[in-house]
């Protein structure tokens, strides 16, 4: 069972979750006048913001031992890379904003994302909040912040990501990299800054 926790963590670890998030929003029906080759656009764009720019200096301080692991098991190794982080999410949203053209609610759970890793940044200079749980909880929020805004109530698709979400805390406390408050934090941290946005944009 280890390995399967190991690989749900991996699979959904945060870098990778934005994509994942944008690949749902592209075949809801908000998005369906778009086209084709802009949706792909958006895709790989979040790759490249959130996960591509975000993973570099991470790999980068693995080399120079600065950095244990991919997952930067270290509290006190985290702070540089989570800043890395934060930038590039901010790059990200510029992109959805003026090269994307998207609705305004979405860009600014962009940054809803971005603000979530600078608190992150703070929290995890006194404690191990969970970065997992965090991606996650801005996962669900991303799809219940749109699903609420075009008034939409995919039972199947919530459902599904609240499985995900269980799977990922769950793998979280297996494999003893963090305790059920800390798993907790991350996702209310995670949702909170991405989801309220969506009340004001």
């Amino acid at each position: 069972m280890k390995t399967f926790y190991k690989i749900i963590s991996l699979v959904f670890q945060p870098l990778l979750m934005p994509t994942y998030a944008m690949a749902m929003l592209m075949n809801m029906d908000i998005f369906s006048p778009m086209a084709l080759f802009w949706r792909w656009v958006a895709i790989i764009g979040t790759f490249l913001f959130t996960g591509i720019l975000p993973a570099v200096p991470i790999y980068l301080m693995m080399r120079r031992g600065e950095v244990n692991d991919l997952f930067i098991s270290k509290k006190e190794e985290r702070t540089m890379p989570y800043l890395f982080s934060f930038m590039a999410y901010v790059f990200w949203a510029l992109f959805m904003w003026r090269t994307l053209q998207f609705p305004m609610f979405i860009v600014a759970m962009g940054m809803g994302s971005a603000i979530s890793i600078f608190i992150i940044v703070f929290i995890n200079l006194r404690w191990k909040i969970s970065a997992h749980a965090a991606g996650m909880g801005g996962f669900c929020a991303a799809i219940f912040g749109v699903c609420y805004r075009t008034a939409i109530n995919p039972v199947w698709l919530f459902s599904i990501i609240l499985v995900i979400s269980a799977l990922v805390a769950l793998s979280r406390l297996e494999l003893k990299a963090h305790t059920p408050g800390q798993v907790l934090a991350g996702f209310a941290v995670g949702f909170a800054a991405v989801f309220t946005p969506s009340f004001f944009f």
